[in-house]
């Protein structure tokens, strides 16, 4: 249609929209303008993986059978994804015919710049976007005082995980799911959701954390949401085929956004399970999904993004690195 010409970010879209082939980095223009503009910048982007990277061996994380230390419900949802995912990567190939491209041209740094010159102009700001720099537990009281009610809230918590403790300028990981609880649980979202509002939270691979949050006595719960559906972000490479073995035990080529509403009220009609195919980008840059959610909840959808690391026009964006990627040198203004 004329009015989503401006969608470069989306390279390919089954007539059902149950699977998606995205632009990461167009995607992340596009959020800087509000809906319908045209982007005014492109963002300094990573190379993309020419090729799937090489499956781990066991022997890297301590030697075993990963899947004998594994619950049987945890095997389960891993066979189910990855049925999921082959069946979308089959359905791309043979039902639609497409074998490409799966990321557009990016806009690459060829070195990269000194600390010196690093932050010294002011962050870029979208149209209408609202960031509350800081953690939540120091903003939770300003927040519940002063924000509205949001038509979707998406979280990038940041879950007890190993590998990113050993990285830098990341959100501080908790320990454990206990201390990630109480965490969450000083975020007064259900007081700022509209009564037909989503809640989207990116989770890892570990099935823990989907019963921490689904379970009956699980987050959702506290909060009064319960689970809808869920979609998956496929990580491929320029090739269009997974980053990594898609059954490897160790390592899978996916994330998951874990989607719920508030008990009682109606699932939206339109939303479903989807699977959007995307090369990734630089460590920690998510898809912006504002104009996937849009298709859901309507062009007009309030948005607020916690644990965020950029801004989106329009939106509303809560987190210790808020303003990360809105700093100059991560753009480039459009000639």
């Amino acid at each position: 249609m004329a009015e989503d010409s401006h969608r470069s970010s989306v390279l390919f879209e089954s007539p059902d929209r149950s699977l998606i082939v995205l632009d990461i980095p167009a995607s992340l223009e596009e959020s800087q303008v509000l809906p319908s503009q045209t982007p005014r910048r492109r963002i300094v982007s990573a190379e993309p993986p020419a090729a799937p990277y090489p499956t781990p061996e066991p022997s890297r994380y301590g030697g075993g059978d990963r899947s004998a230390l594994t619950s049987p419900a945890a095997q389960l949802a891993e066979l189910m994804t990855a049925a999921t995912v082959s069946s979308a990567l089959e359905d791309l190939s043979n039902s639609y015919s497409y074998s490409g491209p799966f990321h557009r041209d990016r806009l690459v740094q060829p070195q990269p710049q000194s600390s010196a010159a690093i932050s010294v102009l002011p962050p870029l700001i979208p149209d209408k976007a609202k960031p509350l720099h800081g953690s939540v537990e120091a903003l939770s009281d300003s927040f519940h005082n002063s924000a509205p009610k949001f038509d979707l809230v998406i979280l990038d918590p940041p879950w007890p995980n190993r590998s990113v403790r050993r990285k830098k300028d990341n959100y501080a990981t908790v320990s454990n799911l206990i201390e990630m609880s109480n965490l969450l649980l000083q975020i007064p979202l259900a007081a700022h959701l509209t009564p037909d509002g989503l809640v989207a939270v990116w989770i890892t691979n570990k099935h823990s954390i989907h019963d921490f949050l689904t379970s009956p006595t699980g987050l959702f719960a506290s909060w009064g949401l319960e689970f809808v559906t869920e979609w998956t972000w496929l990580k491929v490479a320029a090739s269009g085929e997974p980053l990594y073995d898609i059954e490897s035990t160790w390592r899978k080529p996916w994330e998951k956004l874990i989607i719920a509403k508030r008990i009682g009220s109606e699932k939206p009609e339109t939303l479903k399970t989807k699977v959007i195919v995307a090369v990734p980008d630089v460590h920690s840059r998510k898809p912006n999904l504002r104009d996937l959610f849009q298709d859901v909840l309507g062009k007009d959808c309030l948005g607020l993004e916690i644990f965020a690391r950029n801004l989106t026009a329009g939106w509303w964006s809560w987190g210790n690195e808020v303003l990360r990627f809105q700093q100059a040198e991560h753009w480039k203004d459009i000639e």
